[in-house]
């Protein structure tokens, strides 16, 4: 029997389902012709605008809400969500005016002001951001950060070709790197560059994915991969924007990765030097840090080693074929540098 009852229940929602012709609202069916939506939420539009004209808000939203609720198809659903959006950005009531100007964009794709709702959903994205009018337990004043995040990635995707979509992406890896998220702050910052190239932004992501990197950089004795990222972009920005103001900033940058790449190589030619007096090792390290940054005082302390070496050899006999362990960190250091060692 519960069975039946459960079935014939499921019959009449079918039935009454909008496919079938009728919305059902809690007062009565509705006839979901578009024509008699739009006759019928006619009057009700109307009050709803003199209501709001007459500064009676609460009136007009609850007229809003009920033609959208009740009349979705009418010609009034979109003027009223979009009137509804502009009283809620007026109260700075920001999830529900960025909620409206949503459901614009996805149901009523036809409305004329597609560029208008980006634009107030980007404002709304920033004002949290900057935790205007917004409170916590409607109390405590507070940056509504992870919710900025959301309403800029929303900006992006219901608007990639506007100028507003690099400038969201800006602002969603400023938000992160805020927050010490770095990883989601280099992931916005390369999409930026790689999605908007010819954007304005695109040389202070270039700059700033390159900072990014140099902050992950824990010095020259661990993995050097955020070091070898840090110059690649660091050299992009000189090469692409040479131009810019902050070229001074980017060069210094460089020079710095620079000197800690090539200490990480020093650092194990050092190594080589002190603990396995294998010379010809050494050597190979000591040279790519002169490579990679000439300059640079770890180029510098390289060259004093490599003076050390050239003067043991003179006073030292050639000590002969590298002994079994010397072959195996050979055969490592062939694997890891692409190279053989001579000698």
């Amino acid at each position: 029997m519960r069975m039946r009852s459960a079935l014939v229940l499921l019959g009449l929602l079918v039935v009454l389902s909008p496919a079938h012709g009728f919305l059902w609202s809690r007062q009565r069916p509705v006839d979901t012709n578009p024509a008699e939506q739009t006759a019928r939420a006619r009057p009700l539009f109307e009050q709803a605008v003199a209501a709001q004209d007459a500064g009676r808000t609460r009136r007009a939203l609850g007229l809003y809400k009920r033609i959208t609720k009740r009349y979705p198809a009418s010609a009034y659903s979109a003027p009223s969500l979009y009137n509804t959006a502009l009283i809620e950005y007026q109260r700075k009531r920001w999830k529900r005016s960025f909620a409206a100007f949503q459901t614009i964009l996805v149901q009523h794709p036809e409305f004329p002001k597609f560029n208008e709702l980006v634009e107030y959903q980007f404002r709304i994205a920033l004002a949290q951001a900057e935790g205007d009018g917004v409170r916590f337990a409607g109390l405590i004043p507070y940056r509504a950060l992870n919710r900025a995040v959301e309403h800029f990635e929303a900006v992006i995707n219901n608007a990639p070709y506007s100028e507003l979509a690099p400038l969201a992406l800006m602002n969603v890896a400023l938000i992160h790197q805020y927050k010490g998220q770095t990883a989601e702050a280099i992931d916005a910052l390369d999409r930026l560059i790689n999605n908007y190239p010819n954007s304005l932004l695109a040389e202070d992501a270039y700059l700033s994915l390159a900072e990014t990197f140099a902050t992950l950089v824990q010095g020259p004795n661990y993995d050097q991969g955020a070091t070898r990222e840090a110059i690649s972009y660091f050299e992009d920005f000189l090469i692409l924007f040479s131009d810019n103001l902050e070229v001074a900033r980017a060069e210094r940058g460089l020079a710095e990765m620079k000197d800690v790449y090539a200490r990480s190589k020093f650092v194990i030619g050092q190594y080589y030097f002190r603990h396995r007096r294998w010379y010809n090792a050494a050597e190979i390290f000591f040279n790519e840090a002169i490579t990679i940054a000439p300059d640079s005082p770890a180029a510098a302390d390289s060259r004093a080693y490599l003076a050390r070496i050239a003067a043991l050899r003179q006073e030292q006999p050639d000590a002969g074929p590298p002994t079994p362990d010397q072959e195996r960190e050979r055969s490592f250091i062939r694997r890891w540098m692409g190279r053989i060692l001579p000698g």
